[in-house]
């Protein structure tokens, strides 16, 4: 099956892989906020350089790079896609991050509530989230948890947007015109973690991640995806497990791996009517922290379980009152866009970059 066959929205249920990855950050999550001795990710005890968690974020990026990139080639509208991209990221952010600070905090803190509104934090909270500049503490709130970040999650959304504005810029400048561009772009960037490591690798194998994604998007037509290619990429990880790129290994096969079962008959059955792996994913650190504050003493297992089910409630209010509305309005304001826009905007980029 060629993956340009897989990536139909009616021909697969990321919908549903979506769910399950952000489920995963919170079961991920909860070990490093509810400490107990003698566990820990079981995931990251298997693969020695990766953890629920992370690996989750990572299928984050992967299908991000892959959709996005389809749909930009496909719809070929840059400013389209700026719209698109900020309608489905910003209002449930924000949305998140007024409850989080104007209801959430004023009820957890240990300040008095004036000494609370009042701290320049509280402000410094609400406008940097804003504004994708992430700000993690809230004053007086979570001070005895094992860690005071009212929202850890959201470290990851400011590198998704830079990944949708290079990606923006690579199309502006036409590179995607060329068949062997992207191909030597994706190597450049599998190698970045290794000739420049970045303070946090995380980071770069995010940005890796999305890369692949991309790379998936515009060869779509000429890779072909089934279970033995899935076998055979897993049991390349297995006979160079000590290899020093062994984890390039992992992805690929994680990721072959997902696309191929997101295509099966029986996963189309089980596809959600609401989308809510978003929700769940802002909402799943502030939710993890309260539990972790009241019901500590229950357990990683009872944390994983009632957050889950929490988040699931949170993210369907989320999906169906901010990010479905938020899609629609975004939709409505492209429509409105002249049509010589996107040509307008390409000739005076390149116009610039001219000698």
């Amino acid at each position: 099956m060629r993956l340009a066959d897989i990536l139909p929205r009616e021909a697969n249920n990321l919908d549903l892989v979506r769910i399950i990855a952000a489920a995963m950050v919170i079961f991920g999550h909860a070990y490093a906020l509810i400490l107990v001795e003698g566990q820990s990710d079981p995931l990251a005890q298997w693969l020695g350089f990766d953890s629920t968690g992370s690996v989750a974020v990572k299928v984050f990026f992967l299908l991000s790079g892959l959709v996005v990139t389809n749909s930009l080639l496909e719809k070929r509208q840059p400013l389209q896609f700026l719209i698109a991209r900020f309608f489905r990221l910003w209002p449930a952010l924000a949305v998140t991050v007024l409850l989080c600070a104007l209801v959430m905090g004023p009820l957890l803190t240990s300040l008095p509530l004036e000494d609370y509104f009042l701290h320049p934090e509280t402000a410094k909270y609400i406008y940097r989230n804003f504004v994708f500049r992430i700000r993690f503490p809230l004053p007086g709130v979570f001070e005895d948890n094992a860690l005071r970040a009212v929202n850890g999650s959201l470290w990851t959304i400011p590198h998704e947007i830079k990944a949708y504005l290079w990606l923006l810029g690579l199309f502006l400048l036409g590179l995607f015109g060329r068949r062997w561009l992207p191909l030597a772009l994706l190597a450049a960037i599998l190698a970045a973690p290794l000739l420049f490591p970045d303070e946090n690798p995380e980071v770069a194998l995010l940005m890796v991640c999305f890369a692949i994604g991309a790379a998936l998007a515009y060869y779509k037509q000429q890779i072909i995806l089934n279970g033995w290619v899935v076998l055979a990429l897993w049991m390349l990880f297995a006979l160079l497990r000590q290899a020093p790129l062994n984890f390039y290994l992992f992805y690929l096969a994680l990721f072959a791996s997902i696309l191929v079962v997101a295509s099966r008959s029986w996963m189309l059955r089980l596809r959600p009517r609401s989308d809510l792996s978003y929700g769940i994913y802002l909402w799943g650190f502030p939710v993890q922290q309260v539990m972790a504050q009241f019901f500590g003493a229950q357990g990683i297992l009872f944390n994983q379980l009632a957050s889950v089910a929490i988040c699931l409630l949170l993210a369907f209010c989320s999906w169906h009152l901010v990010e479905k509305p938020g899609i629609a309005w975004g939709a409505a304001l492209g429509r409105r866009l002249p049509g010589d826009l996107t040509k307008r905007l390409r000739e005076i980029l390149t116009s610039r970059l001219r000698p």
